[in-house]
């Protein structure tokens, strides 16, 4: 049984090397971090010491019909998918997020499964704390990984794990995109150390900036992009923001 929160699209890919890309998304439910500017704390922020984390302070409902907690087999995830697109006759890329979806992958592989087998690209979006099994490692196509530097509140033994990074660095299949706050220095700085000490190639590499309005998000993109190029990183703009602003189901 899985545990979800939305299912959603087709939609835009809105960060990352696949940024773009039509796609439908699937929100996994819970995370093993607490972002203090998650804009997806609906799938953790459920109680009062949680929500007292995130920079907003607001406490999400568990049972909430649109983005709370709901129990899925496989086959009821397949089914929400096809009514939003015939993605056995027309793959498209299917996005796993979070929350923190590395966090049930052993119970996503039968899910997975049959996208892959359909010929659907399976991305999947993960913070990097945890290494991929055998199984589930088979049926992705591609692992967005996000690691949390020191602006995301965590502490640093709970959101850097190097050797969870570096077996995702040693699928073949992972992007690193780091998010980057109006303290460009330190952060960036913080990514150079990741970066070296995982051994990451910096032509995986994207930054992106934080931020959950059109504003925000390209005035810092544009602050940072020089220093970025110049190390031989990408940049990701936030396209879902761009589009749509805040809006969960786009």
């Amino acid at each position: 049984m899985l545990k979800i929160s939305q299912v959603f699209g087709p939609t835009v890919q809105g960060e990352g090397s696949a940024a773009g890309r039509h796609c439908l998304f699937v929100r996994t439910f819970g995370c093993n971090l607490e972002c203090a500017w998650c804009d997806t704390a609906y799938t953790w922020a459920v109680t009062e010491a949680k929500a007292a984390r995130t920079h907003s302070g607001r406490l999400y409902d568990r049972d909430d019909p649109a983005y709370g907690m709901k129990p899925m087999e496989p086959d009821e995830v397949l089914a929400q998918l096809r009514e939003l697109w015939d993605v056995e006759r027309r793959p498209t890329v299917v996005v796993v997020s979070g929350g923190e979806p590395m966090m049930q992958q052993r119970d996503l592989v039968p899910l997975l499964d049959r996208l892959h087998g359909w010929g659907n690209e399976v991305h999947v979006e993960t913070a990097g704390t945890i290494a991929p099994v055998d199984a589930f490692d088979a049926v992705v196509t591609q692992y967005n990984v996000s690691p949390k530097l020191a602006n995301s509140g965590n502490r640093p033994t709970k959101r850097y794990r190097p050797e969870a990074l570096a077996a995702l660095r040693d699928t073949g299949k992972a992007w690193f995109k780091f998010v980057v706050t109006a303290d460009l220095e330190t952060d960036l700085a913080e990514v150079d150390c990741i970066v070296a000490d995982v051994a990451i190639p910096s032509r995986r590499v994207m930054v992106m900036p934080e931020g959950s309005d059109a504003r925000t998000n390209t005035a810092t993109a544009r602050r940072m992009v020089d220093t970025a190029l110049a190390r031989g990183y990408g940049l990701s703009l936030r396209t879902h923001v761009l589009l749509w602003g805040d809006d969960p189901d786009r």
